[in-house]
């Protein structure tokens, strides 16, 4: 068992060794966002709309705290990130062999996240949070009419 713990920890080791600059300018990105600017998301900085992946962080957490009805109404599409994330970590560092089915797994992912993406718009938005239009974005602020644009969008596509 000791020897598997460390045998799993030099893997683990050796990652971080060869991803460090990586995990670096992450932590510089996050804190750079959280310091200086007034939204942590790039969508709703730059468009003023949420993004696919709006309130994930908060609904992965909830699913590793046991939080699960709260982790569901965040995004339910962090119970399956979790599950896959699980099933790197073992393939990667407790089998020490690659992930079969990796690319198809973030794809499958991917395409879940935007078709949720666009049935919560269409029942959500612009009245309920996060799900809402940010005012005073990059765009609505370079591009006369940008706002407009985006009003009539949404009445075109809910009547």
């Amino acid at each position: 068992m000791i020897r598997m713990i460390k045998v799993i920890a030099g893997r683990v080791w050796t990652d971080l060794r060869k991803y460090y600059w990586g995990g670096i300018l992450a932590a510089l990105y996050y804190l750079f966002v959280q310091w200086f600017l007034p939204v942590s998301c790039p969508s709703v900085m730059m468009t003023g709309l949420p993004c696919s992946g709006c309130g994930m962080t908060r609904a992965i957490t909830s699913v590793l705290t046991g939080q699960f009805a709260r982790a569901f109404f965040m995004n339910p599409i962090a119970f399956l990130i979790v599950i896959f994330a699980g099933y790197c970590l073992v393939c990667r560092y407790v089998c020490g062999r690659p992930v079969k089915g990796f690319v198809q797994g973030i794809v499958i992912l991917l395409i879940l996240l935007f078709v949720l993406y666009l049935v919560r718009m269409y029942l959500y938005f612009p009245d309920r949070v996060p799900y809402v239009y940010t005012r005073n974005n990059m765009l609505e602020q370079r591009i006369p009419g940008y706002r407009d644009f985006i009003d009539r969008i949404w009445l075109s596509i809910t009547g």
